[in-house]
């Protein structure tokens, strides 16, 4: 289980161009145990029925929703990642859905008790399938936090579903590192400190260092944790 796999550098290059993306990535990026990737809850705000069927299928550039031209608000960023099974192979043609708040910390979702604005050129929600490197890649925007009850404020964070065929394999959270929330949040803290370190991902910056982020999140899947 602790075997180090190094991830296809052509592949991850080639997902992130599918999201427009020109990624210089150092190759310290492509080596990591293959450790399972921590369970966190679905929460409320997952696309809801009506809501999913208006998405564009298979879109991953969530900073527009109807006009290219008209981009969302808050930090550009690109999430990428390889998605492996028990033996650290690359599992190909897996639903890779993700939905987050907008940089205000609002969700498009009728029950959202926030109050914060919703920005009406951020898409919310967005699906990629894995190509044959078990790459998936997406372009969106750093979300807000937001309050919950009393001081329990939850951190920036984004929540990922994957699923293949009719079988739901995992759902999970990931978060960034240096939030100031995250020490407080009771949904991270629900896991163990070793499996925070595997949900908590850093920015990769591209060259010369004023292009947008990039966070690679590695997901790996054990049997019977589905």
């Amino acid at each position: 289980m602790n075997s180090i796999h190094r991830i296809s550098r052509r592949g991850l290059l080639r997902s992130a161009a599918a999201a427009g993306v020109g990624l210089a990535i150092p190759s310290t990026l492509f080596a990591e145990q293959c450790l399972d990737t921590p369970r966190q809850v679905e929460g409320p705000f997952y696309m809801n029925t009506w809501d999913r069927t208006k998405a564009v299928k298979h879109h991953n550039d969530l900073t527009w929703a109807t006009d290219p031209y008209k981009r969302a608000e808050g930090e550009p960023i690109y999430l990428a990642g390889q998605v492996t099974d028990v033996d650290c192979n690359p599992m190909s043609n897996v639903m890779v859905e993700i939905w987050q708040a907008c940089t205000t910390g609002r969700y498009a979702h009728a029950s959202d008790p926030n109050p914060a604005r919703m920005d009406p050129n951020f898409r919310y929600y967005g699906e990629f399938v894995t190509d044959e490197n078990g790459m998936y890649s997406f372009k969106t925007v750093k979300p807000g936090a937001y309050p919950v009850m009393g001081s329990w404020v939850r951190p920036s964070h984004v929540h990922f579903k994957l699923t293949a065929g009719l079988r739901g394999m995992l759902t999970t959270q990931m978060y960034f590192a240096g939030d100031e929330y995250l020490a407080g949040d009771r949904l991270l803290n629900s896991v163990s400190k070793a499996e925070q370190k595997r949900l908590i991902v850093e920015p990769t910056r591209r060259q010369g260092g004023t292009d947008d982020n990039l966070y690679t999140f590695n997901i790996h899947l054990i049997p019977g944790r589905f």
